[in-house]
């Protein structure tokens, strides 16, 4: 099987995108996307759809920052009472603004 060769165009701009054989590309549904012709060999695809617990791009914008806050912090400092601190105002966030 022939690696994907897709285009998309999202709030960023326009991106061409080639994967290995197997791997995936994963992007919100509001990206208009285009798959380019196998010229050889065979396409083999799945699609599905997944849905976020918060449904607010802001908020989800605002915990992914905030996790990737954490996570760096972790790194420098494991275990650090901010950290720890912060990990939970994280958590409060995620419950109150997810939808179950």
């Amino acid at each position: 099987m022939k690696a994907a060769n897709s285009i998309s165009k999202d709030t960023y701009g326009l991106h061409t995108v080639k994967l290995p054989a197997g791997h995936l590309i994963l992007y919100p549904a509001t990206s208009l996307h285009h798959v380019r012709p196998v010229t050889r060999g065979a396409r083999i695809a799945s699609f599905f759809w997944i849905q976020s617990m918060v449904r607010d791009d802001g908020q989800r914008t605002l915990l992914f920052d905030l996790d990737s806050a954490i996570q760096e912090l972790n790194r420098d400092l494991p275990n650090h009472a901010s950290s720890i601190q912060l990990t939970g105002i994280y958590h409060n966030l995620l419950r109150r603004w997810a939808e179950l």
